[in-house]
């Protein structure tokens, strides 16, 4: 029997745990310090190479499914002479419903303009903004930061888990939110 919130739930446990997995390997290999009486590496590494566990974004915000929410994203963050990225798992919380999404993000100059783009799944709780309720959706969305604080989202989720005969009101959402972070 098909069981869309096992696995809308595995999906998540799956994606959380790659994500974790990477972050962890990264940061080891960051850290483990050379054995005594080791020779340097042939290649030295460029002085560029700045990556570090960290914060990418985070804030509250308002749209569709989830109305009100909080969010907060962090991952592998590089920072670069010319480019800065990260790569981020972030978690979400409404009035609406939840979401959690992995994906990556660039910011652009000194004053906080920057993109991402995520694929990511969303829960609904009893009363979703332009969705149906209690269901499950998996999907992606484009992130945009005109300015430091300010920001929205735009992205396309598909319902997981349909009975035969269910209305098709809702199984595809277009969702959004505007807000201010840090």
């Amino acid at each position: 029997m098909y069981r869309p919130r096992r696995v809308a739930s595995a999906m998540a446990f799956a994606a959380c745990t790659s994500a974790s997995a990477l972050v962890a390997r990264v940061a080891q290999a960051q850290v483990t310090p050379a054995p005594a009486g080791a020779t340097a590496p042939a290649t030295p590494s460029t002085p560029d190479m700045r990556w570090r566990v960290g914060q990418c974004m985070g804030g509250i915000n308002y749209g569709a499914p989830l109305k009100w929410a909080l969010s907060y994203g962090g991952g592998m963050v590089y920072e670069g002479d010319r480019i800065d990225l990260c790569a981020l798992a972030v978690a979400k919380v409404g009035l609406g419903g939840a979401g959690a999404s992995i994906g990556l993000a660039k910011s652009y100059g000194s004053l906080g303009t920057g993109s991402a783009i995520t694929g990511g799944i969303i829960r609904t709780f009893g009363d979703p903004l332009n969705a149906t309720a209690r269901r499950t959706y998996v999907g992606g969305a484009v992130h945009l930061w005109p300015l430091l604080v300010l920001g929205g989202e735009i992205g396309y989720y598909v319902r997981l888990g349909d009975d035969a005969g269910a209305s098709s009101h809702g199984k595809k959402v277009v969702t959004w939110s505007a807000g201010f972070g840090f």
